[in-house]
């Protein structure tokens, strides 16, 4: 097997994106409990003989008549795979599928049927990229279902060195003793009460014991890693308050003001999982920025008067010259007088139109707008906005306005316009 190869089933992703969509949501959970079902029955079967192993005939059968329609499905979601992948593939599932042990009865032609376990680790790859958002659980679980099998094979192979069963209890009974030696041996606890006895197992056991200390070091490890990778925005929140604990104590600020600062910061863990908008939007490739973009914005742009009729290109370059901003309670975010040069989209939030006296003229929430005439004429700000709650806005700035407006010059004279009539009504 070439590096490349090796290396396509250690990594996360398959070679093209390839989706797993309605029947395949049915059938790969099928060919997933045959090719277990048969790597379980093989390595117990090599150890204490095909007669001990009940319903290993229908096992067989059953993950023949699975393997043969696999086949022909995957071949269809094969051709969307580039490299030598692909060979290796369509090779293991077809040794897979032969019958060799139902028509020979010969017990080591049963390692062909392994090979199948190749497909599902294709699968598992594409169910952990289709599925991104649950990476780190699936992660998790194929950890576990990898580990049981290799748990399991350690065992058949220690039980094939002890003395043959005579009966199906007796097999039983001696690979539950074998699985729990396998398991404090493996865990590197090791208790003493089963021990080996000829050379055969003292070898065995000594492997067993070199290969546990290396396991036991990478399952603690990874298991660690994967659980705290299951929220990750959680420990990166932490890590930030503690660091921030550390900065506010050293500098001695009120107590007020560290509470704000801690209210504003949870407040960005809970609504936003602790991630800036604007630097993810920044890493996406501009064809993904401007869609991601105008789904997230579309519908607060097309709220304005001057943007009501605007095409969708047009929206969507506005929505990429818009950024996101967080105000918290109290806060001014415009102020009468102030020179203006930007324009607000509430997202979320609730905000106060006041004036020199304090009075309240209007409440300004979702999905409503504000600043678009300082925009645009360049005036000083004829109110004074404050947050009445943690807000979510987004603002357009004169630099990306006059760049929208120079990429499409006729919508200047179509907002001049609507302007116009509004100063005049």
């Amino acid at each position: 097997m070439s590096s490349r190869t090796t290396s396509f089933f250690l990594d996360p992703a398959p070679p093209r994106r390839i989706e797993v969509v309605g029947f395949l949501n049915v059938w790969i959970p099928v060919v997933m409990l045959a090719a277990t079902a048969t790597a379980l029955t093989t390595s117990y079967a090599a150890a204490v003989g095909s007669a001990l192993v009940p319903g290993l005939s229908w096992i067989e059968w059953i993950a023949t008549a699975v393997f043969l329609v696999d086949l022909f499905v995957s071949a269809k979601v094969d051709r969307d795979v580039r490299g030598p992948v692909r060979p290796l593939l369509r090779t293991a599932d077809f040794l897979a599928m032969l019958p060799l042990y139902a028509l020979t009865g010969f017990v080591p032609l049963l390692v062909f049927r392994l090979l199948k376990l190749f497909r599902i680790a294709f699968w598992m790859s594409i169910w952990r990229q289709q599925h991104f958002a649950l990476w780190n659980a699936l992660r998790l679980i194929y950890f576990i279902y990898w580990l049981s099998l290799a748990v399991h094979a350690l065992t058949s192979g220690w039980l094939l060195l002890r003395h043959a069963p005579a009966s199906v209890d007796e097999a039983q009974t001696m690979y539950l003793h074998s699985l729990y030696w396998c398991i404090s041996t493996l865990t590197t606890i090791g208790y003493g009460d089963i021990t080996p006895q000829t050379n055969g197992e003292i070898i065995y056991a000594m492997v067993i014991m070199i290969f546990g200390v290396g396991m036991y070091g990478y399952v603690i490890a990874n298991i660690s890693t994967i659980i705290t990778n299951l929220q990750p925005s959680r420990v990166r929140y932490l890590e930030t308050m503690e660091r921030l604990g550390a900065f506010m104590r050293y500098q001695r600020l009120p107590g007020e003001l560290q509470k704000r600062i801690r209210d504003y910061y949870t407040y960005v863990w809970e609504q936003r999982m602790g991630y800036d908008e604007s630097s993810i939007l920044r890493d996406l490739p501009p064809g993904l920025h401007g869609e991601v973009s105008l789904f997230l914005k579309r519908g607060i742009i097309r709220k304005v008067p001057f943007f009501r009729e605007a095409d969708d290109d047009l929206v969507r370059d506005i929505a990429m010259q818009m950024h996101p901003v967080v105000y918290t309670p109290g806060d001014v975010i415009v102020r009468e007088g102030d020179p203006g040069s930007r324009m607000y989209f509430i997202s979320r939030g609730r905000l106060e139109v006041r004036s020199v006296d304090g009075s309240i003229h209007a409440d300004l929430r979702d999905g409503e707008f504000f600043g678009e005439m300082a925009l645009i004429y360049h005036q000083p700000r004829n109110a004074t906005v404050r947050a009445a709650s943690y807000c979510d806005l987004y603002f357009l700035d004169q630099e990306g306005f006059n760049q929208v407006v120079r990429i499409h010059p006729a919508f200047e004279e179509h907002i001049r316009t609507m302007t116009e009539e509004r100063r005049k009504s």
